[in-house]
C-alpha cells in the first residue's frame, strides 16, 4: 500500500474522530457502530468495521461516508478528503435564507416612508456594529 493512501485513511479517521466529537459523541467503535446504525438509512456498518475506520486502517464507501457526514452534520468532501469546511449547512440555516429573501419581500411592499424609517434603523444598526469592531 502506498504512503499516499495510508495518509488519506490516517486523515480521514482524524477527522472523524473530530466529527464524533463535535456531535458530542466518544469515538468507541461501539458507539460509532451504534450510533450509524440507529441513524443510518437502511445502511448498517459492524462494530469491526467502525473501529477500522477510527484506526485509518479503511475508508467507508461513498454510501456509507455520505451517511455518515448526514448523521454528524459535515460535508463528506471534508470528511474523506479535508476539502472545504468542517459543517454543512443546517436545515435552519437554509430557513434563514429563505426568511431574508421574505424580509427583501416585505421591506419592497412598504410605502416609501416606512422604507425611509427601514434604512434609518439600518444605518443605526450599522454604526453600532461598527463601533463594536
Amino acid at each position: 500500500m502506498t504512503n499516499a493512501i495510508q495518509k488519506l485513511r490516517s486523515d480521514f479517521a482524524k477527522r472523524l474522530i473530530q466529527a464524533l466529537a463535535h456531535a458530542g459523541l466518544d469515538d468507541s467503535p461501539t458507539t460509532l457502530a451504534r450510533y450509524f446504525n440507529l441513524h443510518s438509512e437502511g445502511d448498517v456498518i459492524s462494530m469491526h468495521g467502525a473501529r477500522r475506520w477510527l484506526l485509518g486502517e479503511s475508508i467507508p464507501t461513498q454510501s456509507h461516508l455520505n451517511a455518515l457526514a448526514k448523521m454528524l452534520g459535515v460535508s463528506s468532501a471534508w470528511l474523506l478528503l479535508g476539502q472545504g469546511t468542517m459543517l454543512e449547512p443546517s436545515d435552519n440555516q437554509a430557513e434563514e435564507r429563505m426568511n431574508e429573501r421574505d424580509v427583501l419581500q416585505a421591506y419592497q411592499s412598504l410605502s416609501a416612508p416606512e422604507r425611509e424609517v427601514v434604512c434609518n434603523l439600518m444605518r443605526l444598526l450599522m454604526r453600532g456594529s461598527r463601533r463594536a469592531l
